[in-house]
């Protein structure tokens, strides 16, 4: 072991002009590798399931659901913690029942608005993604959360501020993650597997909401558990310290950290994105903002994200109360069916990101093209559906709802577009490119709560409508802006030099890559 440890070599992840098997003993310094290095073709695939990386983007997807829980808890939770949300109609309200809050309409708004306020952050906590440990990140954004709400049920009455503050926490802690997620997706994924990686992850959001918004709805009726609404801000706080402690044991910030991982997906990892330079995240390096703003690409991608992220906000955020307004459902009620589109949504971004993958491998589409067809169809769905609720009343409920899950269903194919061109046009520094894009997202979701609360005064249908009418002109938006500047392709100022002199060379090995299919010694019994 001693003289192993004499003998390792220090990974220089610039030296792109090495060979796979120079880079493998070089890496062997971070991760041994026992099998040696054959001089045969180096491993093009391996599989996906079992291995650690489907085990990352699951860890991923826990992530984002119990933050995401701890963010959307609150549109449930609302309803029947406010004085004027008549959560017990013509009934005595129980005295064991926790306090009603006498919050006013702009109050509530200004709660909403603090987490997007927290999320402003983000554009400097992008930077620090591509530095420093993305683990360590992950863990600490979901700590922040979950003690935000273990706060928030008994400082809320004392003042509407500490809510506030409360919210802010929860949007600061994402601030942290989203970041931390799409720098360790580049580190983990090959670039073919960003998108149904990235759907995985990014699932766990609909998943968070789909176990809050039922419970948050039964625990709403009942006084017996923590008095009604706080136990619902108890409970995602208890989700979230349940990641922490699995995380702690099963997550790692890059593959040569996985101590379990086998030697051949760490390879088919370290091979696949050798290009891209990912590896020198811990260095000191400039991020390159210049070039970032004024990159039609990533302003694109910053585009058509709020565009598809402020629709989604309304029915995220208001769908329950909506419901409860319009269509006059109750509690119970309403929280089962707040949760049907949210499936959709899951179901579409899961089968969406795998038809993206499958069509890259399977068809003689570019990424590219693949991506904007996809998001197009997602922009298109989002609207028209959105808008056709509008024309329901209270008669036709089930039809509103299912014209709403088909919107959010829609919304699910933006994963595979606008998202993955996210991850896509500088993988070295998606922290940063994250963080620049969801600072405007956060901008967006300060300004729609707001702007939400002064339409809806009085909670008419034509109020809501109002709102329905702004996020559906606002949808169709990155149906030109995303297809006529959008990109999935690394712009050249993300590669490192030597990878843009050696693109020549790797295209006429891939060309003769294809002419002979004979399967490398390495990829034998992986699938």
């Amino acid at each position: 072991m001693v003289v192993l440890m004499k003998n390792a070599v220090k990974i220089n992840y610039d030296d792109a002009a090495k060979s796979p098997d120079q880079l493998l003993r070089s890496m062997s310094s971070v991760h041994p590798i026992s099998d040696g290095i054959p001089s045969q073709q180096r491993p093009l695939t391996y599989r996906w399931f079992p291995s650690w990386r489907f085990m990352t983007s699951i860890m991923l997807c826990f992530c984002f659901g119990c933050v995401h829980l701890m963010n959307s808890n609150m549109g449930m939770a609302i309803v029947c913690m406010v004085n004027s949300s008549a959560t017990y109609d013509n009934e005595t309200y129980p005295e064991n029942a926790a306090p009603l809050l006498d919050w006013s309409s702009d109050e509530q708004g200004y709660i909403f608005s603090a987490f997007n306020a927290g999320l402003l952050v983000m554009l400097f906590t992008g930077g620090m993604a591509d530095k420093f440990n993305a683990k360590y990140m992950i863990l600490v954004s979901v700590a922040i959360a979950s003690l935000a709400n273990f706060t928030l049920p008994w400082m809320a009455p004392i003042s509407v501020y500490w809510a506030i503050f409360s919210r802010f926490l929860v949007g600061f802690a994402d601030a942290l993650l989203q970041p931390a997620m799409n720098s360790l997706i580049t580190r983990w994924f090959p670039t073919s597997e960003r998108s149904y990686a990235l759907g995985l992850a990014t699932g766990g959001r609909q998943i968070g909401t789909l176990i809050i918004i039922p419970a948050a709805g039964a625990l709403c009726s009942q006084t017996e558990i923590f008095g009604g609404w706080p136990s619902i801000f108890y409970l995602s706080g208890f989700i979230g310290v349940l990641f922490i402690f699995s995380y702690i044991f099963l997550g790692a910030d890059k593959p040569s950290k996985q101590s379990c991982i086998s030697d051949n997906e760490l390879k088919f990892i370290t091979i696949s994105n050798q290009s891209e330079d990912v590896g020198k995240k811990r260095t000191e390096r400039k991020v390159p903002w210049k070039n970032i703003l004024k990159s039609g690409a990533v302003w694109a991608s910053v585009i058509s994200l709020v565009c598809h992220e402020f629709p989604l906000m309304t029915l995220i955020m208001f769908l329950p109360s909506y419901l409860h307004d319009v269509h006059h459902y109750h509690s119970t009620e309403n929280g089962i069916l707040s949760a049907l589109p949210t499936v959709s949504l899951w179901f579409a971004k899961i089968g969406s990101s795998y038809l993206n993958t499958w069509l890259q491998k399977n068809t003689t589409w570019k990424k590219d093209t693949i991506c904007k067809v996809l998001n197009s169809i997602g922009s298109i769905g989002l609207g028209v559906f959105l808008l056709a609720a509008t024309f329901l009343d209270n008669e036709h409920a089930w039809m509103a709802v299912l014209f709403l899950c088909l919107s959010m269903a829609s919304a699910g194919l933006h994963t595979p577009g606008c998202q993955l061109a996210l991850v896509s046009v500088a993988p070295a520094y998606s922290g940063a490119v994250t963080g620049f894009t969801f600072f405007f997202v956060a901008v967006s979701g300060i300004i729609h709560p707001i702007i939400t609360k002064m339409i809806v005064k009085d909670r008419t249908a034509a109020e809501w409508n109002l709102v329905f009418y702004i996020s559906t002109v606002i949808a169709i938006f990155p149906i030109i802006i995303f297809n006529v500047w959008g990109s999935t392709e690394v712009q050249w100022w993300a590669k490192s030099k030597a990878s843009m002199q050696q693109e020549p060379n790797n295209k006429k090995m891939s060309k003769s890559s294809k002419a002979s299919s004979s399967p490398s010694i390495d990829s034998i019994d992986m699938a």
